[in-house]
């Protein structure tokens, strides 16, 4: 009888042959021009400035578009994800920094920060799509911290694959948690996003913070863009991990996101 604490040989072989998984995505995202000067302190140093100092807010459903390797069955999660672009290296393609994000999926949450540095915390996403309307809520505690209220245009159909990068920052502490147990490293993911479904509209932003969640805090610059889609996004990882040997330089980042449990000290 296999251990159920030891992974089968199987399974094993199944991972070590992993080149990437899709998601089935239902959203509705908030684009806006944010401050320059915010953004250029929220990068960390392996990441630059984009031309504009834009943001964006998602909020959704996602579940897993087939099996995955070692869940042997579906995930189906809450997603809230703010990004802010940024550039890394010489990509040609836009990246999005994301100093948090938000899921209420237990498994979801410990791998993408154990895979990537993802800063995943637990949040519950509200969601109703009515006839022309959209209404998401981003929740945390049993507070709303972040809401979306649009009215959509028609449905324009598929559209043409968007590829973008997802920019990480991968760091971790000793067992004495005072200070870093191997240099901080750049993860940055290839995303594809093929939207089945896309609709534009108009509406509003609020971005309500909590105790533990300082969105309110953010720069919201003039009129946000709207969207509604119904998407698969894929995500790889063809680019080599790089890392950093200046790690007193990172950690007020890595401390600001993954560690960041309370607003202000």
């Amino acid at each position: 009888m296999q251990n159920p604490f030891i992974a089968s040989d199987q399974v094993c072989q199944m991972v070590s042959e992993n080149k990437g998984i899709t998601y089935e995505v239902q959203c509705v995202t908030a684009r806006f021009r944010t401050d320059e000067d915010f953004v250029r302190e929220l990068l960390p140093p392996c990441y630059r400035m984009p031309e504009l100092p834009m943001a964006t807010l998602m909020l959704g459903k996602v579940k897993n578009h087939g099996p995955q390797a070692v869940d042997r069955g579906y995930t189906y999660c809450d997603l809230g994800i703010l990004g802010f672009d940024c550039r890394y290296e010489d990509l040609k393609e836009p990246a999005e920094y994301t100093p948090v994000v938000y899921f209420n999926q237990e498994a979801v949450i410990y791998s993408g920060r154990e895979f990537l540095g993802e800063p995943k915390r637990y949040g519950r996403t509200e969601f109703f799509l009515f006839n022309d309307h959209v209404s998401a809520s981003l929740v945390r505690f049993g507070q709303s911290i972040a809401e979306i209220e649009a009215d959509l245009g028609p449905d324009l159909g598929r559209q043409e694959p968007v590829i973008s990068y997802g920019a990480h920052l991968k760091c971790c502490l000793t067992h004495q948690q005072n200070e870093m147990m191997y240099d901080p490293v750049a993860a940055v993911s290839r995303r594809e996003f093929l939207a089945l479904h896309k609709r534009v509209g108009s509406g509003s932003l609020k971005l309500i913070g909590g105790f533990k969640d300082a969105l309110d805090e953010i720069p919201v610059i003039g009129d946000c863009g709207f969207e509604y889609q119904e998407c698969l996004i894929t995500y790889t990882n063809p680019l080599d991990t790089k890392s950093y040997p200046n790690r007193e330089d990172f950690m007020p980042y890595y401390m600001g996101t993954c560690q960041n449990y309370v607003r202000h000290i």
